[in-house]
């Protein structure tokens, strides 16, 4: 397992986990440039979307079905944006290999086009 987590197999549609889709990510924390460029990504009816790098493993499809979190593999940044009181949150990882997530220094987001914006994140999805 521990080759697999230094050389991640490539983004692929059939390597997804379900309701995930291949697109162009962008994700900027405190001016770090964290995905930009091919990803993964979820978005939700609502619009709550997820998206994860792409050198991304995967829980029972790149690896064994962990059987709790601290099983789980993490090989690049993602990230979460849901809807919180009436307007938009997020997190996601501050380190590569964390499947915990982190707040994002403001937790309040604004909806800007295909953006998500606060002070000090941008998070962005676009399809293909």
């Amino acid at each position: 397992m521990a080759l697999l987590a230094k050389n991640p197999p490539h983004l692929s549609e059939a390597r997804l986990p379900d309701g995930y889709k291949i697109g162009r990510c962008l994700l900027i924390v405190k001016g770090q440039t964290r995905i930009s460029g091919k990803c993964a990504y979820s978005i939700t009816k609502g619009g709550e979307l997820s998206i994860e790098g792409p050198r991304q493993i995967y829980d029972g499809i790149d690896y064994p079905k962990a059987e709790g979190m601290a099983a789980m593999l993490s090989t690049d940044y993602w990230a979460e944006v849901f809807k919180d009181e009436g307007g938009w949150t997020g997190y996601g990882n501050n380190i590569v290999s964390s499947v915990h997530g982190a707040d994002f220094e403001q937790w309040k987001l604004r909806r800007l086009g295909a953006c998500f914006v606060g002070p000090q994140v941008r998070v962005c999805v676009w399809r293909k």
